[in-house]
């Protein structure tokens, strides 16, 4: 029988790599790769829960990048009353994010296949429709700034370094829960339903009951990264919501490995590398991206992060 690795060593190479790095970076000293860094650990965050919903649910959403940058303006929107302290930014971003989640999936899970990916597109765009024409609410096309910078208490929490500081810690718990998540039961069954849905249906498992809960979850880690982006560039803007930015992070999930948590990250960096530095060359950056793409379809279809299975 062939089983995945699943050693103490193996399961903790990557958490201890990104610490390595954090830490090699304080010396580093550039804000500028702080930033970056702490955009493609969040980014890599709503990359991870797509991850869940495509890769362990075959549930393909155009709509999840919604989800993230919704729960982006509630915590913008909420700071701007209530301040920006970190506790309430996070409890804001995971409730807008499961809120979210639990009425596109009330309304998606009725549907499958080409209809359920066509149900999310429409659930975002509607959002995107909100985002983008009320102004005096969101900013509508200019985006929304002006809200308090990050802090807890009296501490402020708005330089670079903490800020990826606090975003490396929220990928690490992220990484946590998912990787969980899809080892308990409910995940398991989860890939049942994924490739085997009329025989897990024979067996009594509810499926929407366990696809909701997939999308809670998803909603829950994508909002509580949603909710701390504004707060590393002071800016939301409605692309965050844009169908676009869901496809987006579908096309890191596959770069990296859509059936990867480790992946999620990969593939994060690899197109914000290309879109932060290759673009500063060239105007055909998406081009570079789009051959990436294809060659990871084709040599890898698994991913950057594709793991060799050892034989038992």
């Amino acid at each position: 029988m062939r089983t995945r690795s699943t050693s103490p060593l193996s399961s903790w190479l990557w958490p201890a790599l990104a610490s390595l790095v954090l830490l090699s970076s304080a010396a580093w000293g550039d804000p500028f790769l702080w930033r970056f860094a702490t955009e493609a650990l969040l980014i890599g965050c709503a990359v991870l829960s797509i991850n869940l919903l495509i890769g362990y649910g075959g549930l393909v959403s155009l709509g999840h990048g919604a989800v993230f940058g919704f729960a982006g303006y509630a915590t913008a929107i909420a700071s701007q009353s209530l301040g920006a302290s970190l506790p309430l930014v996070l409890a804001v971003g995971i409730l807008a994010g499961v809120l979210l989640s639990v009425l596109m999936a009330l309304v998606s899970l009725r549907t499958s296949d080409l209809f359920f990916l066509v149900t999310t597109l429409v659930a975002g765009q509607l959002v995107w429709e909100v985002a983008f024409r009320w102004r005096e609410l969101t900013g509508g096309a200019d985006g929304l700034r002006g809200f308090p910078r990050l802090s807890l208490g009296d501490i402020p929490l708005s330089a670079p370094y903490t800020l990826m500081t606090l975003a490396l810690a929220l990928a690490l718990l992220c990484w946590l829960l998912l990787r969980s998540f899809s080892r308990a039961p409910i995940g398991l069954a989860l890939v049942g339903l994924r490739d085997q849905p009329l025989r897990m249906a024979a067996l009594g498992y509810q499926a929407w009951r366990i696809r909701l809960c997939a999308f809670m979850t998803a909603g829950a880690v994508a909002g509580a990264a949603g909710g701390l982006y504004p707060f590393a560039n002071q800016y939301v803007s409605p692309q965050q919501v844009h169908w676009s930015f869901s496809a987006t992070l579908i096309i890191m999930g596959v770069i990296g490995g859509i059936r990867t948590w480790r992946g999620a990250f990969m593939g994060a960096t690899v197109y914000l590398f290309a879109q932060t530095y290759l673009s500063s060359y060239t105007d055909r950056w998406q081009l570079l991206v789009g051959l990436i793409f294809v060659a990871t379809v084709l040599f890898m279809p698994n991913g950057l992060a594709e793991r060799r299975r050892r034989s038992s």
